[in-house]
C-alpha cells in the first residue's frame, strides 16, 4: 500500500509520507491499494484514476469483476451522498452513459447497501461497487494524444452533454467535469463511448457554497461563479464544465494551465477568465462555441446543456448507434437441449412400447 498527497502529488512507496503542504498532513494522506492486495474481501486489481475524492479500482469480487469507488479522506459523505443518488437514478431509469451500481455487499441488496464501509490500517474506508467497464480514463488519452480527431472529440462531448442533461432533468448539477472523471471505452467500430464515473453534487437539496471544497473538483475547471461564492449557481455552470473538456481536446492544452500551480493561482487566472483562444482555425465556429461557454460571465454563457448541445450539434454528423455483438445464453440454451433431449428419450421410449 502507496499514500499520495492529493495537494503536491508526492506519493510514499513505504506508507511514510511527509507532505509539503502544511493544509495536508501526512495522516490524512489518501492510500493507495496496489495489484494484489485486499480491500476487506475484494482483491485489487490496479487503480484506474486518482481524484481529490476518490480513487477508482479495477477489482474483483469473488468471480465478477468490479469497479470499486473509495472515498479519500474527508470524502466520506461526498460519496455516501452519491451512492443515494446513483441508487434513485437506477429506479428512475439508468442512463447508458453512467455506470451501474451494484450491491456494496455480494449477499445484500442494492436498496440496503448501495454503499459499504471496512477497516483498513484502523481506519474506516467508504466504498461503492459498480459493473466493470473496460476503458482509459480521458485523461491518459490526452496524454497520449492531447488533439483527437475532432469528430471523435464532438461524439465524446454530445455523450457527456446527454448524461449532464439526463442529471438536470432530475434535479441535479453534476460541477465537477474534468477528464479525470470521464472514462471512455471504444467499442468495435472505433467510435468513443464515454462513461461518467461521478456524479459531482449529488445533494441538490443543499447549498453549494456549503457543500463545496477544494475536493470536489479541480480549480481549473471550477466555473467562476463557484468560486467566488457570491453568484447564483445553474445550468450554465455545467456548460462552463462541457467547455473547459471542448476547449481543452480543441486547443491540446487546457483553458487554465495548473501543473505545479497550487489552486489559489489557478482559482485568481479562472476568476479573470483570460484564456488564450484555442488557435483552431480549421473548425468551423467549433471553438468559438467553446470560448463561449468558458467566459467567466455566467449570463454570456449558453443558458443550459439543450442550447448548448443545439449550437454545437450541427457540426457533427450523428453518433452511430452501437453495433451490439451476439452473446450465447449458455444457460438458456442447456435448457432448451436439455429439454429436446427429453423429448427425444420419451419418444424413443413410447415406440419402444408400441405393440408391433
Amino acid at each position: 500500500m502507496k499514500r499520495i498527497c492529493q495537494r503536491c502529488n508526492v506519493i510514499s512507496q513505504d506508507f511514510n509520507l511527509w507532505c509539503q503542504e502544511k493544509y495536508c498532513p501526512a495522516e490524512n494522506a489518501t492510500e493507495i491499494f496496489d495489484n494484489g492486495e485486499w480491500f476487506g474481501p475484494i482483491e485489487i486489481i490496479q487503480p484506474i484514476v486518482i481524484t481529490r475524492s476518490a480513487i477508482v479500482y479495477q477489482a474483483r469480487r469473488g468471480e465478477e469483476e468490479i469497479l470499486l469507488k473509495v472515498a479519500n479522506v474527508g470524502c466520506e459523505e461526498k460519496l455516501r451522498l452519491e451512492a443515494k443518488a446513483f441508487l434513485q437514478l437506477t429506479k428512475a431509469g439508468q442512463h447508458p452513459l453512467l455506470p451501474v451500481l451494484l450491491p456494496a455487499h455480494p449477499q445484500g441488496t442494492i436498496d440496503y447497501h448501495p454503499y459499504g464501509w471496512t477497516v483498513i490500517e484502523g481506519r474506516v474506508k467508504y466504498y461503492e461497487v459498480f459493473k466493470f467497464v473496460d476503458g482509459t480514463i480521458l485523461r491518459n488519452l490526452l496524454l497520449k494524444n492531447p488533439q483527437p480527431w475532432y469528430q471523435h472529440v464532438g461524439w465524446i462531448i454530445l455523450s457527456v452533454a446527454d448524461c449532464v442533461y439526463y442529471l438536470h432533468r432530475a434535479g441535479k448539477l453534476h460541477l465537477c467535469l474534468n477528464p479525470d472523471v470521464i472514462l471512455v471505452r471504444f467499442d468495435k467500430q472505433g467510435i468513443p463511448r464515454p462513461i461518467l464515473l461521478d456524479l459531482g453534487v449529488a445533494d441538490p437539496g443543499q447549498s453549494i457554497y456549503e457543500l463545496w471544497n477544494e475536493n470536489y473538483n479541480l480549480a481549473a475547471y471550477t466555473a467562476p461563479e463557484i468560486a467566488d461564492g457570491r453568484s447564483g449557481v445553474g445550468p450554465a455552470s455545467d456548460v462552463y464544465g462541457l467547455g473547459s473538456l471542448l476547449y481543452e481536446m480543441l486547443a491540446g492544452r487546457p483553458a487554465y494551465e495548473y501543473h505545479l500551480k497550487k489552486d489559489p493561482a489557478v482559482l485568481k487566472n479562472v476568476m479573470e477568465g483570460e484564456f488564450k483562444t484555442s488557435g483552431r482555425i480549421d473548425l468551423k465556429n467549433i471553438p468559438e462555441i467553446a470560448e463561449k461557454s468558458i467566459t467567466r460571465q455566467y449570463d454570456q454563457r449558453f443558458p443550459d446543456v439543450l442550447a448548448f448541445v443545439k449550437a454545437l450539434q450541427p457540426n457533427f454528423p450523428p453518433i452511430p448507434a452501437e453495433r451490439r455483438s451476439f452473446q450465447v445464453n449458455w444457460r438458456i440454451l442447456f435448457i432448451i437441449l436439455g429439454a429436446l433431449l427429453a423429448i427425444s428419450l420419451l419418444l424413443v421410449l413410447a415406440l419402444s412400447i408400441v405393440p408391433g
